[in-house]
């Protein structure tokens, strides 16, 4: 595997791990109230696409160079 797509690979499943704490990671109390927020939530969608875009040019490159 070429080293440039075994980075993005890499990288793309390190932004979805990321995606998926950032989704699940939740902050208990603010204050006198026991209210339970999600403050990284936001943050989800955007985490999700850079890996799924990572993971694809991933793919691409090794498919690209098995056909040279």
């Amino acid at each position: 595997m070429k080293r440039s797509a075994l980075a993005c690979v890499v990288l793309a499943v390190v932004f979805l791990a990321v995606a998926l704490f950032s989704y699940f990671y939740e902050s208990s109390s603010t204050g006198l109230l026991p209210v339970i927020t999600y403050p990284l939530r936001h943050y989800t969608v955007v985490f999700a696409i850079i890996g799924a875009v990572l993971a694809s040019c991933g793919i691409s490159i090794q498919k690209r160079r098995e056909n040279r």
